[in-house]
Order: structure tokens, then sequence, then C-alpha cells
């Protein structure tokens, strides 16, 4: 590790600007302040990272209204790596299961002169559960409580110049993922040594833990799109696909390709080069300004066009930025029923991703891109084609 090596991802002035914006949205929405426990807004509001934010009740944000200094509740156990993090913020340790998060949260907005005003949480998080919710309602009680995740979460789907950087930098390691990918897929290699070739090029290249593990299927199994790899051995005739992300301070650049071990078959062709038409009729629509459902509109009726309609079940794409296990997604979603509209900044995932139920067979094509003043900019190096392999 470098001498000079720096935890914190951005400057304090970056995070400061984000808590501004962060303000004017609750002030707007008649909130006095915010609760966070997702460990994204986490991150991007104080620059928070630990890998801890699973055990849930362990961990929440406060965030004022007003401007005052943000509130970081923790582990006891997490404070050093809060101080190698945290560009701002007033940190309160406990000892993990000898208190409740939600009196700890309570006793903070109480400190900070908020009693029985409106609050947000971030409800829609993962990591605010039920039970949690329930505890936080009991321990704030006479506050009207606002989901406030999506209002919040809106701020990390335009990314700042610095993220685009780390956006750029995570490229790298998912092109290392891809080339790999292409290089390791041969017949008698399992699927999980294929996915561990994947993420071993990835981490030796430099990247950060992926938030979502190694997509891998081969074989009578190629149509779980979202399948684990298992111990099955490549065979020839063998279709494969997989789907992963190379990481940079947590920002994901996703990449995916599908091959073949041989000679494709007719049906394997005949969905290859109905996805790839699909793909790029898309990809035309994508632009600053444009409504974000569109492309996928202009996907499914390019599908229906070629004859392979039956086999688009999934969504066309997805938002990208920092993120943490079990999702890399933001809340873009790239779906003819959203009438968003694409800003310069937005970071996001596109994919023919095809599933021929009946015969067992599904091909994946995709890749990254930043929307940029003009267009769009790819970000990976993925092929949009069914690449043949021996």
């Amino acid at each position: 590790m470098a001498d000079n090596w720096d935890f914190r991802a951005f400057s304090r002035e970056e995070h400061q600007q984000r808590i501004a914006r962060a303000c004017e949205i609750l002030s707007a929405n008649g909130l006095a302040a915010a609760v966070c426990t997702s460990p994204e807004l986490l991150y991007y509001f104080t620059g928070y990272e630990a890998h801890t934010h699973l055990a849930i009740g362990s961990q929440a944000l406060v965030l004022l209204a007003d401007g005052g200094t943000p509130v970081v509740i923790l582990r006891d156990g997490d404070v050093p790596q809060a101080e190698e993090t945290v560009a701002i913020g007033e940190l309160r340790p406990f000892r993990f299961g000898a208190e409740r998060l939600a009196d700890l949260i309570a006793a903070a907005l109480d400190a900070k002169g908020i009693t029985g005003a409106p609050l947000g949480l971030d409800i829609s998080s993962i990591t605010t559960t039920g039970a949690l919710t329930r505890e936080l309602e009991a321990a704030l009680a006479g506050c009207a409580i606002t989901d406030c995740f999506r209002m919040l979460g809106a701020l990390r789907t335009v990314l700042s110049e610095r993220e685009q950087e780390y956006v750029r930098e995570a490229r790298i390691y998912a092109n290392a993922g891809i080339a790999a990918f292409y290089q390791s897929a041969a017949v008698g290699v399992s699927e999980i040594e294929l996915a561990a070739e994947i993420e071993y090029a990835m981490r030796s290249a430099g990247s950060d833990y992926p938030a979502i593990p190694t997509w891998t299927a081969s074989g009578p199994r190629s149509h779980c799109q979202h399948g684990q790899a298992t111990p099955r051995m490549l065979q020839e005739g063998d279709l494969v696909h997989c789907e992963f992300s190379g990481s940079a301070r947590r920002y994901q650049c996703v990449s995916m390709g599908s091959l073949v071990l041989g000679a494709p078959s007719a049906r394997m062709q005949q969905i290859a080069d109905g996805g790839a038409s699909a793909f790029y009729a898309g990809l035309e629509k994508i632009r600053p300004g444009a409504r974000i459902g569109d492309c996928e509109q202009a996907y499914f009726d390019e599908l229906h066009r070629t004859g392979i309609g039956e086999c688009g079940i999934m969504r066309f794409g997805v938002g990208i930025s920092a993120a943490y296990p079990p999702v890399w997604e933001n809340q873009i979603s790239v779906q003819m029923e959203n009438d968003d509209v694409w800003e310069p900044g937005m970071v996001f995932y596109i994919h023919s991703s095809l599933q021929a139920i009946d015969d067992k067979l599904g091909v994946l094509f995709g890749g990254s891109f930043l929307i940029t003043e003009t267009g769009n900019e790819r970000l990976d190096d993925a092929k949009i084609e069914l690449v043949r392999v021996g």
C-alpha cells in the first residue's frame, strides 16, 4: 500500500455539497431530519465505509434538515474504519447487542432538539427491516414518519466528476473480467472454476469486492439468467454466459457476455442475432433529455420484429453507482413504464437478457454506459454477439 494512500474516497467539500442538497429535499418535504441505515446513503453523505451493515441494527445516520453536523451511530469496534473514511459526521459508538439502535437514534434526535417533528426514514432500504421500523416508531412516538429512501436516493443517480472517475476505474477491472471469461471458458472447466478465473482477474487488477457475485450458467441451465456458478463441467456445444462487476471505491461497472463452445445451433444463433439487433435498437434511443422508458420500448419492438419476442422476459437495464451487497443497482429502472428522462452523469447498464424457456437456452449481451452531454459513452469491452470458442 502506498504511503500516501487515503481511505477517504471524496473531499469534505463534496460531502458538504451532497448534504446541502439533501437538506433542501428534506425541507421541501417538511421533514426535520432523516434517519438512514442504508450503507449506500451512509457512504454517500459521510464517507463511512465498513462492511458490517448486514448486521441489522448496527448503524444509522441522522441527517439534519437544518444543515447541522450529521450523526453516525456505529458499533464501537468499527470506530477505526470510521476514523479512516468519514469525512463529515459526529461519531456515536455503542456496544452492539447491549443497546437498541432505535433508542440510540431517538437519543441522538433529542440531543439535536428534534422531538415530535416529521422525520424521514429509509424504510425501503434492505437494512431498515420491519422489526427495526416498529422499534423506531415506538421510540419516536409522536413523530410522523415518511419513507425517504427514494427522495434521497435520487441524488445518487447523477454522478459527480469524481464519481465518474471511479466508474472509469471500475471499467478496467470489468474488462479484465470479460477477457478472462472469453479466455478461460473451455470443455472440462466447471462453472465455479470459470467464475473464479473471472473474479481472480478482476481482483488481481485491483478491483474492490463486487456488490453481486459472478452469475454463471451453461448448457441446459443457460436459461437461468441469474444462475449461481455450480460444479457443472462445461461441455462441447454448451452456450455459456456470465455477468459480473468491476468495482472501484464501491462504484460498479457491470459487464456480461455469452459464448458457445463449438458451433452454435440454429436456435442459439437466431436468439443471439435478434438480441444483438434489439440491443442496438434500444441503445439508439438513449440520449440526454430522452424518456427512459422509450429505449426499452424500442428494444422490445425489435425483439418482436425478429421473431423472438417471447424470449424478452427481463427488463432492459438499471442504473448503477456506489453499491454494497446484495444489489448493485440504484433506483433507475430502464423499463417502458419509467417516465423519467436521461441526464448527463447517469451511469447504467443495459442488456439483451433473453430466455427461451422451452428450449432451455439463454443469451446475455450487454454492458455499462455513461450519459454524456451529447449522447452516451460505452464503458466496458464485452462483445454484443455470440462468441465462438474452439
